[in-house]
């Protein structure tokens, strides 16, 4: 699937994706916002979203083919307990990191969330609003989202996270 210009294209996640998976989310760029993840743990949050169990749509992010980041697109009525944390409905999330350091800060991070709203208001018709919850302390992850059409309404304290979340909004185009 090719969005956002001929250069970035997604694929859906595969267990062969793991090893580099694992590789990225071991970085301290990433870790320090997604956690050090074992194989084994890879293997238990992204595995239901492989098989299908889990509704969660987790993607690779690829730069002219080169593996780039991950993307993640869900429905918050898929995870109650977190729409109702951040007291949200008719909404869908999306989560992202990019795998290599150098990459951040040149304008990957907005084209590939624009890339995500485009496939959440294509697979989730009944949604009215797009949400990201980076940490609060996620300066860089809030100014991407606010680059592309998020506005920060509030801070969140949702069960089990460190942090407490920046809950970002966008709404859904209004059809011409």
């Amino acid at each position: 699937m090719t969005v956002a210009g001929p250069d970035l294209s997604f694929h859906p996640l595969t267990r062969r994706d793991f090893p580099l998976l694992s590789n990225w989310l071991a970085r301290p760029h990433v870790a320090e916002w997604w956690g050090t993840h074992q194989p084994t743990a890879v293997e238990e949050e992204f595995g239901p979203c492989v098989d299908g169990t889990d509704p969660t749509r987790v993607f690779v992010c690829l730069l002219a083919g080169t593996p780039v980041g991950l993307l993640q697109v869900y429905r918050l009525d898929d995870n109650p307990d977190y729409a109702r944390a951040v007291g949200l409905e008719q909404a869908a999330g999306m989560d992202l990191f990019l795998g290599d350091a150098e990459r951040c800060n040149r304008g990957l991070g907005p084209d590939i969330i624009a890339a995500a709203l485009d496939m959440i208001w294509a697979a989730y018709p009944e949604v009215t609003r797009a949400m990201a919850g980076p940490s609060v302390r996620n300066a860089r992850s809030i100014r991407a989202f606010e680059k592309s059409g998020f506005t920060a309404v509030g801070a969140v304290r949702v069960p089990g996270e460190e942090d407490e979340e920046m809950v970002l909004l966008c709404p859904r185009p209004i059809a011409a």
